[in-house]
């Protein structure tokens, strides 16, 4: 039995939350066309008949900036490079070696584990392409092995998972063989409810926005869920609630359904805004709405 945990790097909006959706069969992520849609370090668990890869999807590495989120973000995803077997170096199309690019690579490099440069999103542009992109990756990173994949179809994605398992250790699995994520069900919940507000909210408004489950109730009967979608401003309340209270209503009802397809039982959702002034950028409550890094 081979087992052992693999990092999904990269920056933001590259598909590597549809890579791991992808790889583990089905839809765990959250992903949104909107940059910076994952929040926090995902584990997805993918159970084969001689090996258990546990999979971390990550926050988008991204220049660090002033705002206390973005912090939070590149530090959730440094944490997903500790304890790990394997990293997944995720690049797409539009790949150059950039600033930021400069600044990642040496953080991977030095960890010296096995590295899988991964370029997707292949059915967007033409094979010869992709290995123009990944040349001066190749030669920067040094990577144990370069795989040409594309998340939306699923291209590569066989000779990726086979390398990877062929890279693990000998060891016992970490979860039992029924365990697709250890995430709480609280989790599950928010970010089902959150991805909606990416697709569905304007501009910058979706990271103004912290969504926390407070209370679940689960019986014969199914799941009732009570949570609480926060903003940062008065203005922005009516903005989620939309007009005649339709936005929040739409939210509500997709989020539900989502929620009914993964978790396999009904679903009620409860739904209220809030305001909590600034709240982004206040450490203490970003700590309270599980915004925050536990250092080991």
């Amino acid at each position: 039995m081979k087992s052992g945990f693999v990092s999904i790097f990269g920056k933001p909006s590259v598909g590597k939350s549809s890579l791991m959706n992808t790889i583990l069969g089905t839809k765990l992520s959250i992903v949104s066309p909107k940059q910076q849609t994952t929040w926090y370090n995902i584990l997805g668990v993918l159970n084969k008949k001689d090996a258990q890869l546990c999979f971390v999807d990550t926050p988008g590495y991204h220049k660090v900036s002033k705002s206390k989120l973005n912090k939070y973000l590149v530090e959730t995803a440094l944490q997903s490079l500790e304890d790990i077997e394997v990293v997944y170096f995720v690049i797409d199309q539009s790949a150059y070696p950039d600033a930021e690019y400069e600044e990642m690579i040496p953080i991977v490099t030095k960890l010296g584990k096995p590295i899988f440069l991964v370029v997707n999103k292949l059915d967007l542009d033409t094979a010869k392409r992709h290995e123009m992109v990944a040349a001066p990756f190749v030669e920067k990173l040094h990577p144990t092995a370069v795989f040409h994949v594309s998340a939306a179809t699923g291209a590569g994605i066989s000779p990726l998972v086979k390398a990877t398992i062929d890279a693990m250790p000998i060891g016992e699995p970490y979860f039992d063989d029924k365990t697709l994520t250890s995430h709480p069900i609280e989790l599950i919940v928010a970010d089902t409810v959150r991805e909606q507000l990416f697709s569905r909210l304007q501009d910058e408004l979706p990271y103004s926005t912290a969504v926390v489950t407070d209370d679940i109730t689960e019986s014969a009967k199914g799941i009732r869920a009570m949570v609480s979608v926060y903003v940062a401003k008065d203005s922005q309340k009516g903005m989620v609630i939309g007009k005649g209270g339709e936005l929040i209503a739409t939210i509500k009802d997709v989020a539900r359904k989502n929620l009914v397809h993964f978790l396999g039982e009904r679903v009620e959702l409860d739904l209220r805004v809030k305001v909590e002034k600034n709240w982004n950028r206040k450490l203490v409550t970003m700590k309270h709405f599980g915004l925050a890094v536990t250092k080991k």
